[in-house]
């Protein structure tokens, strides 16, 4: 019911209530802004400790800490586009008339990217790894638009080694050999590619929860080529006994790994050294030296590790996973030692820094794979802020894959997806699909990543693909 005034013998005025305001770019952002306005020069923040250069820039590096307001460093108006997105809709607020494409870029001399539009190709010409520059805008507009837009890069002139008599260098030119131009278009094209992993059991996961969860080798074996099919290049292995029960017995461990490679030879096998609780590290690590799988799990944190209801709150078991720093060297080492590629799986940045810690001594080599665990009781649950900042703490050139527990599997596995890394799935971390039915296999959830990887403009690798990205030897 509306509400009637009475308006005998009221003065009123019809009109707009307007509220004027002031915003201030801060100290830091104030001479990016006016930098790139009066110089036509794209600034950044370098970090003195772990030399990381921040663009846009910011005023604390999220790894040291330390402040790095005054420590300005130019960077150069070229780069590659690492992501993108296509708007397809109009809108009086968006800087574009649809479709235009919105791209992160990460300009060279820069360890981190900037969102912005990408003009002069139409979406359906733009790939990952793009080379593109900065176009400036001919009028200044006080804001990041002063780059107007960014645009492909024109191709220089590329003077191979079997070139030619007579044909005219360019003055500092360095000869580029076919081989190389070669290996360089296949890197190009390899970012584009999407690692699948599906991780079918785990140390937990019950048939009385999926009966689609593997106990037997033979079972293990045809859920693998399932997944295979499916899309998947790696798969992630926790052995069980006939009663399902986690196991360390090296003879059943190893009719595992051989079934699942007799059903499937192309697909990676990626043995876990989390054998169940209450395994010493002898256990742990001798069954990975037993069968010398291509890939192993190099766990970084000690932690909770526990079952918990979360609705609740009740904790139904509390365990504590223990991987000191003593392990973690003793692990890597015999890993690498016997070029077996630890997967190194952080829970949390505190695990991140542990393996920084030990990897100091020498001994891991690349490339680095990491993979990123969320949802864990004991770990942190999945927020897109803080795997940003994970994503941003690793080596530049490190891969690194995600997994999520429970609901937070496909929100984890997009954003990595989204962001150039790479997905892992499976009835070890969830047993149902997106729409919240049971899954019928770990391999219907790797179809549901290919769907997701494919509307993101990837593609899943293959298993030999996968090799090549993450550095493995083929047995």
């Amino acid at each position: 019911m509306a509400l009637v005034y009475d308006k005998k013998d009221c003065f009123i005025v019809e009109g707009k209530l307007a509220l004027p305001y002031s915003y201030f770019a801060g100290r830091v952002g104030s001479t990016f802004i006016t930098t790139l306005r009066d110089k036509k020069k794209i600034m950044g923040v370098k970090c003195p400790v772990c030399n990381k250069v921040y663009l846009p820039p910011r005023q604390t590096c999220e790894r040291d800490l330390t402040d790095i307001r005054d420590n300005w460093v130019e960077v150069q108006p070229a780069g590659e586009v690492v992501n993108f997105t296509v708007v397809r809709y109009d809108d009086k607020y968006l800087p574009r008339k649809a479709p235009f494409v919105m791209a992160l870029i990460k300009l060279d001399g820069a360890d981190t990217p900037i969102v912005h539009i990408l003009d002069g190709v139409s979406p359906e010409e733009v790939v990952i790894g793009m080379k593109v520059e900065a176009v400036f805008s001919s009028s200044p507009t006080n804001t990041i638009l002063d780059i107007a837009h960014f645009a492909p890069k024109k191709p220089e002139k590329v003077y191979v080694s079997q070139r030619k008599t007579g044909a005219k260098e360019k003055e500092g030119a360095q000869p580029i050999s076919d081989e190389e131009k070669l290996k360089q278009e296949r890197r190009k094209g390899m970012s584009k590619k999407v690692i699948i992993t599906a991780a079918l059991s785990g140390a937990a996961t019950m048939k009385n929860q999926n009966q689609a969860v593997p106990y037997t080798p033979q079972e293990f074996a045809e859920e693998s080529y399932k997944c295979y099919k499916a899309g998947a290049a790696m798969i992630h292995v926790h052995a069980r006994e006939d009663n399902g029960m986690p196991t360390h017995d090296h003879k059943r461990i190893k009719d595992t790994h051989d079934a699942i490679k007799e059903k499937c030879p192309e697909l990676i096998v990626n043995l876990s050294s989390a054998v169940g609780m209450g395994k010493t590290p002898e256990q742990r690590i001798s069954q990975i030296l037993y069968v010398k799988p291509e890939m192993a799990s190099l766990n970084t944190n000690t932690m909770n590790f526990s079952i918990v209801d979360r609705k609740t709150g009740k904790v139904f078991i509390d365990f504590i996973f223990e991987n000191t720093f003593t392990m973690l060297q003793d692990f890597g080492k015999a890993m690498e030692e016997n070029n077996i590629k630890p997967e190194v799986e952080v829970y949390d940045l505190g695990g991140l820094d542990n393996w920084f810690l030990i990897a100091k001594q020498g001994f891991f080599t690349k490339p680095y794979n990491f993979n990123f665990v969320w949802g864990v009781a004991g770990g942190m649950e999945f927020r897109p802020d803080m795997f940003m900042v994970m994503k941003h703490a690793v080596p530049e050139d490190a891969n690194f894959t995600t997994c999520g527990v429970g609901t937070e599997q496909f929100p984890a596995v997009t954003l990595s997806c989204m962001v150039g890394g790479h997905m892992r799935v499976g009835l070890e971390d969830n047993i149902r699909i997106p729409t919240g039915e049971l899954a019928k296999g770990s391999y219907e959830q790797v179809e549901w990543a290919v769907k997701i990887a494919q509307i993101l403009g990837r593609e899943p690798a293959t298993p030999d693909e996968a090799r090549e990205i993450m550095g493995l030897k083929k047995q």
